[in-house]
């Protein structure tokens, strides 16, 4: 069979140009792949907040708490994992719940911390964030930094948030933060 050499001399042309748009494929995925792990990898500034420092009470729960079976009720976090978190000393139970508004404003559920003392057996909820913040920013990062300090995130939108800290000790708020990734 006989060689066409047009056809080779043309392939041998064009394996330069193929290598050239390969390597520039390569070189666009890897700058890619690089921007993304870096977005991800995005410190969050964590300021101190003295305007939000005292908002929050903690109160017993009356009629807010859900009924029934309370595990099929506990809200996901914003990486859609359970917001049920026990103290290191097993005495707390703390999770967020969707309840009521019970506004004529809001007719959504509101968002909120609860708290169950199981060894009082005692259930305790937090409150104090306006209404609409309530209602319309998920609970996130909820977790105990001691035996009886409770903190967690409610962010505003993708780059704005607030960090909160209560003492189940003095049923009070001790901390609040400004967070931020700008």
């Amino acid at each position: 069979m006989p060689i066409d050499l047009r056809r080779s001399f043309v392939y041998l042309k064009e394996e330069p140009i193929l290598r050239n748009n390969l390597l520039t494929c390569s070189i666009v995925l890897v700058a890619f792949v690089a921007s993304v792990g870096s977005a991800s990898a995005q410190k969050i500034k964590v300021v101190r907040d003295a305007d939000s420092a005292n908002i929050l009470t903690v109160k017993k729960a009356g009629a807010d708490l859900p009924s029934g079976d309370l595990a099929d009720s506990v809200e996901k976090d914003g990486a859609g994992k359970s917001t049920l978190k026990l103290s290191s000393d097993k005495r707390y139970e703390a999770s967020s719940f969707c309840v009521p508004s019970r506004s004529s404003e809001v007719t959504d559920c509101v968002h909120r911390v609860f708290i169950v003392d199981l060894q009082d057996e005692e259930d305790y909820e937090i409150v104090g964030e306006e209404l609409f913040i309530e209602a319309n920013r998920l609970i996130d990062n909820l977790k105990w930094i001691d035996d009886h300090t409770l903190s967690y995130d409610r962010w505003a939108g993708p780059h704005f948030g607030h960090r909160y800290v209560v003492d189940l000790k003095t049923m009070k708020q001790t901390g609040a933060f400004t967070l931020s990734d700008q």
